[in-house]
């Protein structure tokens, strides 16, 4: 896991410097690679067959790739075919970019994306108040700002306790004993949705402004900025190398064109939406500030942004004939691009 970066947070009338959005991005980066895999690897494990079939499996792949590599040497590219296919397929995205980030409005493609991702801050934000805001950098329970927040943080720190006292009362029934503990947990509940209604302005605010900063990123941002965007992807994933075609990403190297586009993305995500948001929601003196400070610059909401935005631009990307997506990506993230 990624140990969250520490964050100077700027002063008012300032932006976050180059240094802490370089450590969100690259926290940002390492915490969405660890989701990819994770659902990689869980439906790879729901596709665990028996070793016979395993081995007859590992066999044909073996000779389909050993097939692969003779035709590949015996039709091996020069340096100037690779930069025709390179510059090909720059074309192509650098094109493709643009008619999903057109300047002025958003796609509805984008509009769906940017809905999903104002969808999860709201349970990032939610777990945040829950639980992150409960204490301070320096371990200290945090100053209680509401009666209900308080009652929740008591219910919840000794509801083990409470419930292991519970057992040992003598009850006239056993239906009484269950409705003791329904009761237990109906308390704590109610101080939660309680306490958390109570910030259900800051949230709305919160995800306003969210939502208004990236609508310009889409809209405004990116439209300007796919020719070098699709020239830096395709130049650092090297997806003219190998088995390549000038009008599409094949499925091989799909992960190469991942990392490197994504890479590219999470920098101008961060660097443009950090000093909006700070602009916007965290430029006055108070004393939140710096639990705003704290919530905008959590590496976890970029990795979930950026995420969100890219599985949108590949499963465009599919949807066009310009990306092969492997099938292990397309069933682990529950996608069935039409072609």
């Amino acid at each position: 896991m990624h140990a969250r970066p520490a964050i100077q947070a700027p002063e008012v009338g300032q932006a976050i410097s180059q240094a802490s959005k370089d450590a969100i991005t690259e926290s940002a980066l390492g915490l969405l690679e660890e989701q990819v895999q994770a659902r990689i690897v869980h439906y790879k494990a729901e596709l665990e067959t028996n070793p016979e079939l395993d081995a007859i499996t590992a066999q044909v792949v073996a000779q389909l790739r050993q097939m692969q590599e003779q035709m590949g040497a015996s039709s091996s590219k020069t340096p100037s075919d690779r930069a025709a296919l390179a510059a090909q397929q720059e074309r192509t995205l650098t094109n493709l970019l643009a008619r999903l980030f057109p300047d002025g409005a958003p796609t509805l493609v984008v509009e769906r994306a940017v809905k999903s991702v104002l969808r999860n801050l709201a349970k990032v934000y939610f777990q945040s108040e829950l639980h992150e805001r409960t204490r301070g950098a320096d371990g200290a329970v945090k100053v209680i700002q509401h009666g209900e927040q308080a009652m929740f943080y008591l219910l919840t720190r000794y509801h083990h306790r409470m419930k292991n006292e519970l057992e040992h009362f003598d009850y006239i029934s056993d239906e009484i004993r269950e409705r003791s503990y329904e009761v237990l947990s109906k308390l704590t509940k109610d101080m939660q949705d309680a306490f958390l209604s109570r910030r259900s302005s800051e949230l709305k605010r919160i995800v306003g402004i969210f939502n208004n900063v990236l609508l310009e990123l889409c809209t405004k941002v990116l439209p300007t900025i796919a020719a070098p965007l699709a020239h830096e992807v395709i130049g650092q994933a090297g997806t003219a190398d190998g088995k390549a075609f000038g009008y599409k990403i094949t499925k091989d190297a799909f992960p190469r064109f991942r990392v490197a586009f994504e890479r590219r993305l999470m920098t101008r995500l961060v660097s443009f939406v950090e000093d909006q948001l700070v602009t916007r929601l965290a430029d006055t003196a108070g004393p939140a500030r710096d639990e705003t400070i704290k919530f905008i610059t959590d590496p976890a909401i970029f990795s979930m942004i950026c995420g969100q935005l890219s599985e949108c631009v590949y499963e465009f990307l599919c949807n066009e004939g310009f990306l092969d997506l492997p099938p292990e990506w397309i069933e682990s993230h529950g996608k069935s691009p039409a072609r």
